[in-house]
């Protein structure tokens, strides 16, 4: 009896599950129906150009219905007229030829010969440095091989006495001492004739930096000026304020180192 009366029980539970079941699509049988779509709808995309891909749908959503492609009438489109910018358009061989021929036409013309002008020979002085001149007297100065005599000045007579009360000096010493430390190793820039290029004693007017040097030695009364020559009123303004040597009242005919007495 006892397995009789499971038998039974477990008859009765399935005709009830089948009587709960409703007649209209379920989650499976909706299952079946979405498959389907889908078939249809990859062999389309298979068919067509390549496009972004579908994104497959959740299985919690309905079935997909697949809509067929409407026709479309061409009669009603209008064609838009061609491009004239011409990029796409190629040359014509008349037109190449012509491109091609005039880089050889500009070739073919020759340029205009510039005549190289040679340089003239310096006919006036040319300006030349001397590095760490060494004054020897007022006008005398040393670099390195080459004796530099400043244009128009005259040294101071290397036996005229500067005395000061008691004590007396030689003029010329105390001159060159001066020259020598406004020089101070600097270098001269001295404007040399044509003729004295490669001399070894040279007379020309120098600069030291801006200042004319035998324009400083004459106005300070450290050297005379040579007779006509460009610093005879340096000189005279030297002598009227007492500057240089014309402090101790020498004597002008013992003063320059070229007179005689």
């Amino acid at each position: 009896m006892q397995p009789l009366r499971i038998a039974l029980g477990l008859l009765a539970l399935v005709t009830v599950f089948f009587m709960a079941v409703p007649a209209e699509t379920t989650l499976f049988s909706g299952r079946r129906d979405i498959a389907e779509p889908a078939t249809i709808v990859e062999s389309a995309e298979a068919a067509s150009e390549p496009a972004a891909a579908v994104p497959a749908a959740p299985a919690s959503t309905p079935a997909v219905r697949a809509i067929d492609a409407a026709p479309i009438d061409p009669s009603g489109l209008t064609r838009l007229p061609a491009v004239a910018s011409g990029a796409a358009t190629p040359p014509s061989p008349g037109e190449t030829a012509a491109v091609e021929e005039t880089p050889a036409a500009m070739a073919a013309t020759p340029a205009p010969e510039v005549a190289a002008a040679a340089p003239a020979a310096p006919d006036g002085p040319f300006y030349r440095l001397f590095p760490r001149p060494i004054a020897v007297d007022a006008r005398t100065l040393k670099t390195g091989e080459v004796t530099l005599l400043v244009e128009d000045v005259e040294p101071v007579a290397g036996d005229a006495r500067c005395a000061d009360g008691a004590q007396a000096w030689p003029c010329a010493t105390r001159a060159r001492t001066a020259l020598r430390g406004w020089i101070r190793g600097r270098s001269l820039m001295c404007a040399v004739t044509p003729d004295q290029r490669e001399a070894r004693e040279i007379s020309a007017p120098c600069l030291l930096g801006e200042a004319d040097v035998g324009d400083w030695v004459v106005r300070n009364g450290w050297a005379l000026a040579t007779p006509g020559g460009r610093y005879e009123a340096a000189e005279r303004e030297a002598r009227d304020a007492r500057r240089g040597v014309w402090a101790y009242g020498l004597s002008e005919t013992r003063t320059a180192a070229g007179s005689g007495g």
